[in-house]
């Protein structure tokens, strides 16, 4: 009986180590390598990211094309990427405050040596952006400030100057810029004076005072100087590659549009203009488009001496 048991085990064993090597070729691969003639995609420093957060996406082209560009499409944005000193191609994925969870795809695509485009999907995992919520209360000098239409068109002024993509890469690294001491978190549900207005928050506040200066995170070019209701009087620098950065509610601004400034220049002073409780640095990140966290950004593991296309 035993014997009849044990033969039974190993017909049971052959027939399915014959059915696995039926239904799967001896050349095939898994699908992580099915793009592996064309393209070898890594998202660092992980697939999984949490909304309002950023990534670096890098591909390096396998089959000998040299493409004059290589493009991607992520939750409805257009992502440039460029080429590296390392060989592959380099570009960044936001993830927007309110981007839907779950699985999203990064299409990408380029034109090889015969005029075909090659196209590969990679899959990212789109996770809670765990936000905090805040109440804050405003003097009541301050009130017609949340104004909802007020609201609506600063947020269409600051998108229209920050949606820009710039093949000239200027960075090559970012730091923050002031003493890196956060006193509000990016991305907080804001419930301004009881329900009067809710908003999210687009940027990091850093503790400061009054006159303390405000360093460029990293070089690149003034694009905007305002004074905005809200913002107070605001600063965009234009890094390149998609990425740009805003200063708000400051004292005094000591740049001028067109600009270049280097990281760490002295671009304004600390204040307390536009609609605040009192002196500090909001700090905004903008990756292609989208409002991303900014002590996260600036984790990011950057390729080193990435060079201008």
């Amino acid at each position: 009986m035993r014997r009849f048991q044990v033969v039974s085990v190993v017909l049971v064993i052959l027939v399915g180590l014959t059915a696995i090597a039926f239904a799967r070729p001896a050349n095939a691969q898994p699908h992580a390598q099915d793009a592996s003639s064309h393209m070898f995609v890594i998202v660092q420093p992980s697939t999984e990211i949490q909304q309002g957060r950023s990534a670096l996406l890098r591909v390096q082209i396998l089959d000998g094309s040299q493409p004059k560009e290589v493009q991607a499409t992520f939750l409805g944005h257009v992502i440039y990427l460029y080429p590296s000193v390392d060989g592959d191609w380099v570009g960044f994925l936001g993830v927007d405050m309110e981007a839907p969870r779950g699985t999203q795809p990064v299409e990408i695509f380029y034109n090889d040596t015969d005029g075909v485009q090659q196209t590969f999907t990679q899959e990212v995992s789109v996770v809670w952006g765990a936000f905090t919520y805040q109440d804050i209360g405003l003097p009541y000098a301050l009130e017609p400030l949340l104004d909802p239409e007020i609201n609506r068109e600063e947020e269409e002024t600051l998108l229209r100057a920050m949606n820009r993509t710039t093949p000239e890469k200027f960075f090559t690294s970012f730091i923050t810029p002031v003493r890196d001491i956060v006193i509000s978190e990016f991305g907080g549900i804001r419930n301004y004076n009881n329900d009067a207005f809710t908003g999210r928050h687009t940027g990091t506040d850093y503790m400061a005072t009054t006159g303390d200066p405000v360093a460029a995170a990293a070089d690149g070019r003034v694009v905007f100087i305002a004074h905005l209701p809200i913002h107070g009087n605001h600063i965009i620098i234009d890094h390149g590659w998609g990425i740009l950065t805003g200063y708000s509610h400051l004292s005094e601004i000591q740049v001028v549009p067109g600009q270049l400034v280097r990281q760490g220049q002295t671009i304004g002073l600390v204040g307390a203009t536009g609609r605040v409780q009192g002196a500090h640095l909001h700090f905004e990140v903008m990756v292609n488009g989208v409002w991303v966290d900014p002590p996260q950004f600036l984790t990011l593991p950057l390729p080193a001496s990435l060079p201008n296309p």
